[in-house]
């Protein structure tokens, strides 16, 4: 990675998150390079949790990107240029198990300084260390929320301590 290319900022130096999540999308990934998965996600939080501050993401089961989440500890979440939507949807609606989305989609990875996966398109990107996981426990839901799960394709919830955060000079997220 070219490190002129990025800027290291503080977590509270991110954009709303709500923002980031529900309106940006983001592009979540684990792995490194040559053993890697992203996928697409619009459910998550940011925020402080157990003296940390951390994101969370969510996972069904049937994504291809679990098995990354899974065996390795370290993930990222990157934020794009709103040009990229197209690739963030293709990215989002197409599994890593089937080919070379990431390729297809026209986006190109790069490793951080930690390792980790991100995107030389990327404007953001936050650097995580999982420090829990736990698969959602439908029963412990409210009963209007459990629709959500009538396929029973369940979420694992994954929280990650925010180590590192980063910010194009080129680019607005």
């Amino acid at each position: 990675m070219e490190e002129s290319q990025w800027k290291a900022i503080k977590p509270t130096e991110v954009k709303n998150a709500v923002e980031l999540f529900d309106k940006d999308w983001l592009v979540l990934a684990a792995g490194k390079e040559g053993d890697f998965n992203a996928m697409t996600i619009s459910w998550g939080q940011m925020g402080e949790l157990w003296n940390k501050r951390i994101i969370t993401v969510y996972v069904r089961d049937s994504r291809y990107t679990k098995e990354f989440m899974d065996k390795y500890d370290h993930f990222t979440v990157s934020a794009f240029p709103r040009t990229y939507r197209k690739a963030m949807s293709y990215i989002g609606s197409h599994s890593g198990r089937d080919g070379d989305k990431i390729a297809v989609a026209g986006v190109h990875p790069e490793s951080t300084a930690k390792d980790n996966i991100t995107f030389k398109e990327a404007s953001l990107c936050i650097e995580c260390k999982t420090i829990y996981k736990k698969r959602i426990d439908i029963n412990d839901m409210a009963e209007e929320v459990r629709k959500v799960y009538a396929d029973g394709d369940i979420h694992t919830v994954y929280v990650g301590e925010i180590v590192n955060v980063m910010e194009r000079q080129t680019h607005e997220y």
